[in-house]
């Protein structure tokens, strides 16, 4: 194998476990993300059940930011 090779080689090795790494990273944000709007809508919920408005005002609140973002 020439140099040339060897650096394309080593190229294509850093973009595929770049892109992997960045799979990954994406792949744990939505799984946080989808556990924290679950969290919210428990809270949600739970106020409801409470007569808890300000607790409502809150966590839907945060629960539309979360689907904004």
């Amino acid at each position: 194998m020439n140099h040339y090779s060897q650096v394309k080689q080593n190229g294509l090795e850093t973009f595929v476990s770049n892109l992997n790494n960045l799979y990954i990273d994406l792949l744990i944000d939505d799984v946080l993300k989808t556990h924290q709007k679950a969290e919210y809508s428990q809270l949600i919920d739970q106020a409801l059940l409470d007569h808890d408005e300000t607790a409502f005002l809150t966590y839907t609140n945060a629960l539309k930011q979360l689907e904004d973002n």
